[in-house]
């Protein structure tokens, strides 16, 4: 009780550990994901931001030692000064070529005024020498200007060459024109590599991250290596941003040792409370009450979205950083809290897994089995769901008429008036009086049924003449028909009942009132031995008697339930019938009645029990010995047809028959009601239900004392 009481007081603990844990586990796996690559050693030496330094590095080299060699400052390179004589010259061609004054100097010479084209001529030298002066001027601007450009160039990468000197360390060599570019004093040696360098690369090699200056080295003949050293000359961002991704290298591998602990912890706490106890916990049994509040199809998209949004938010979420603060805490309580819904939705789904019943209550209770459920009732009857749909559109299209004729007043639209007005009077002289006649109809029915739950079953509910609510009118009187008949029926039963037990008492007490008489007589000391044994004889009939009511009231019952065995086969009912005739001859003959057996066949045959068929036919005759009028005949016929053999037997019956022919066939129910044969008023019930058991019929019919049976076997199984 103590351990128990125990658990029950830290499971709530140890739940609250377990969701904390499972938040902190993802958080901690999805950072370990997205800086995967920080966990290798000497990271920052394989990102692009050290492949892009490394490759502006050696650039910077081929531009200073190679693109710049020969290089002297204030002084325009060859190719370039070529380039701006080319355009100078041609600059001046087009001035000289100028053809707005030579046009007019030859008009003026055409035309013989010499004045004048000596003041074109003039003007023309004048204005060539002006365009010649500035376009000479421009273009010693040009000169000046690429040689500002070109030293400004040159300089600033050498200094940006001479700036990353402190990070990287160079050895080139210029294969094409036989020189060496570095900034150390020899080429380094494997040792002095291992011991200085931080990072080493040769130049050209295979990295595709470093495909352009790769190329680059390789067209221009140049190969090399570079190294990082260890100790930075000054300042150096390369050394920097090292420092960084080993800080975050070895955040990361705490962040591994923290995920290893949470791991821990959770497989403490599953240890401790497994699954199963967990949903003992009162805490997670109200929770998820709560939660089966919510339908099951609403939970699972509700978990779909919350899951996948609680999947992108830990992705996203940024949580290890220093200094830690309040959103630390912030950011782990807000996760468990998803943590902990998702949980329980899980736990959910597990109760669900091991008991299927649940998930089939809890699915039957959702929207979109009640929507279903409702569909497929709504639609159950194809007429009233088009009807209903047809009214609900035609309705929903009146009160658009409605609108449009506002839109058509306000717009001056005839057309869309007219349109608007016809469909209004269509539903209002339609439609409308449609579903006025059916509420109508509704009510009366509400009413009749009203009536009828109240006991008035002589009410009768009037109808139209076709439509699903007029079926319903006419069920409902029907079913007040069926009330009557019922309750008439359960009258009958009730005296048929009543009859029955006075009947059973009646035929059990008679004989053994005599067996008790006589048993008092046969007490006495002085009794004759003749009498003793007359009494005796008296004891043996009455005991058989009631042997043998008790008997046909066992084999009542037996039929009555079917719990009877049949051994089914091919008799043949005539040769059956004639032997039963043959067992009663001695009885027959002590009678006054004379019996006449006619059959169609010598031989007719039916798949039968032929020993219960035996009991229907000595049954039969027997109720024709004991019934019959005396100095009358029994006439018996057997027949067959394709499909049937059918048995008739017609008498008069000694006794008036003032009752319904259907009762002769319940038990303990006689002709004579007087009682004084010795038959059970068993025999007709037990025999009925033997021909019914083996797929035949028997019915009475009656016409005044005229007694007719009538027993219909099949003839195919």
């Amino acid at each position: 009780m103590d351990t128990k009481s125990k658990n029950k007081r830290f499971a709530v603990p140890v739940l609250v550990v377990m969701i904390v844990s499972i938040s902190l586990a993802l958080l901690t796996m999805a950072d370990l994901y997205h800086k995967r690559e920080n966990l290798q050693e000497n990271n920052y030496f394989q990102s692009s931001g050290f492949n892009r330094e490394l490759e502006t590095f050696a650039e910077l080299v081929k531009k200073v030692h190679v693109d710049y060699t020969g290089y002297t400052p204030g002084k325009l390179d060859e190719k370039t000064e070529n380039q701006l004589k080319k355009e100078h010259e041609e600059t001046l061609r087009s001035i000289k070529e100028d053809n707005q004054f030579l046009d007019r100097i030859k008009q003026a010479k055409s035309e013989g005024d010499n004045e004048k084209v000596a003041q074109l001529t003039e003007e023309y030298s004048q204005s060539m020498q002006e365009d010649i002066a500035k376009a000479t001027l421009h273009y010693q601007e040009q000169v000046n200007n690429r040689i500002a450009e070109k030293d400004a160039e040159y300089e600033e990468q050498k200094n940006s060459l001479t700036l990353r000197s402190g990070s990287f360390k160079y050895y080139v060599t210029d294969k094409k024109n036989n020189k060496v570019y570095t900034n150390l004093a020899q080429e380094p040696t494997e040792w002095e590599l291992a011991r200085y360098a931080r990072y080493t690369i040769n130049l050209p090699n295979t990295n595709g991250d470093l495909e352009s200056i790769n190329r680059t080295y390789q067209l221009n003949q140049l190969s090399g290596i570079f190294y990082v050293p260890k100790e930075p000359d000054g300042y150096s961002q390369i050394h920097t941003d090292a420092l960084y991704y080993d800080s975050i290298r070895d955040r990361l591998i705490g962040e591994l040792v923290l995920l290893g602990g949470t791991l821990l912890i959770l497989a403490l706490c599953y240890w401790y409370l497994p699954v199963s106890k967990t949903l003992e916990v009162p805490i997670v049994v109200k929770s998820l009450a709560l939660v089966r509040f919510i339908p099951l199809d609403i939970r699972m998209v509700l978990s779909f979205i919350l899951g996948i949004t609680y999947l992108i938010m830990i992705a996203n979420m940024r949580f290890f950083f220093l200094p830690i603060d309040g959103e630390h805490f912030f950011t782990l309580a807000f996760v468990s809290l998803f943590t902990a819904y998702l949980l329980l939705q899980f736990m959910e789904a597990w109760l669900m897994y091991n008991q299927p019943e649940r998930f089939t209550h809890q699915w039957q209770k959702s929207i979109f089995a009640r929507q279903r459920v409702l569909l497929q009732e709504s639609y159950a009857n194809r007429g009233m769901f088009f009807k209903a749909s047809t009214l609900f559109i035609l309705t929903v299209m009146f009160g658009m008429s409605i609108g449009f004729g506002f839109v058509a007043l306000i717009e001056s639209s005839g057309g869309l008036l007219i349109l608007s007005f016809l469909y209004g009077m269509f539903y209002m002289t339609v439609v409308f009086p449609y579903a006025l006649r059916r509420l109508g109809l509704m009510n009366r029915i509400m009413r009749g049924a009203s009536e009828m739950a109240g006991g008035n079953l002589n009410t009768t509910i009037q109808k139209v003449r076709k439509g699903k609510l007029s079926d319903l009118a006419h069920s409902l009187n029907n079913i007040t028909k069926g009330l009557k008949h019922a309750m008439e029926e359960q009258m009958k039963s009730e005296r048929m009942k009543s009859e029955l037990i006075t009947n059973v008492s009646h035929d059990l007490k008679t004989p053994l009132t005599s067996i008790i008489n006589y048993v008092t007589l046969l007490k006495q000391e002085d009794l004759a031995p003749e009498d003793r044994k007359n009494y005796v004889d008296v004891l043996d009939r009455k005991a058989d008697r009631l042997r043998v009511l008790i008997d046909d009231l066992f084999d009542a019952a037996k039929m009555s339930s079917g719990a009877v065995e049949l051994n089914i086969e091919q008799v043949n009912v005539a040769s059956l019938l004639n032997q039963s005739i043959a067992e009663f001859s001695d009885k027959i003959d002590q009678s006054t009645l004379t019996f006449r057996v006619t059959t169609e066949q010598p031989k007719i045959v039916a798949p039968l029990d032929g020993k219960k068929t035996w009991r229907v036919f000595e049954n039969l005759i027997g109720n024709a010995l004991k019934y019959s009028m005396p100095n009358t005949r029994v006439l018996i016929h057997l027949a067959e047809t394709e499909d049937e053999v059918i048995l008739t037997f017609k008498n008069v019956s000694a006794y008036e028959i003032d009752f319904d022919a259907q009762e002769l066939f319940e038990r303990f129910k006689r002709a004579d009601q007087s009682r004084h044969t010795e038959g059970s008023g068993l025999g007709l019930a037990i025999a009925k239900s033997i021909v019914e058991l083996q797929g035949g019929r028997l019915s009475i019919d009656i016409d005044g004392d005229y007694f007719k049976v009538t027993v219909v076997f099949r003839k195919h199984a």
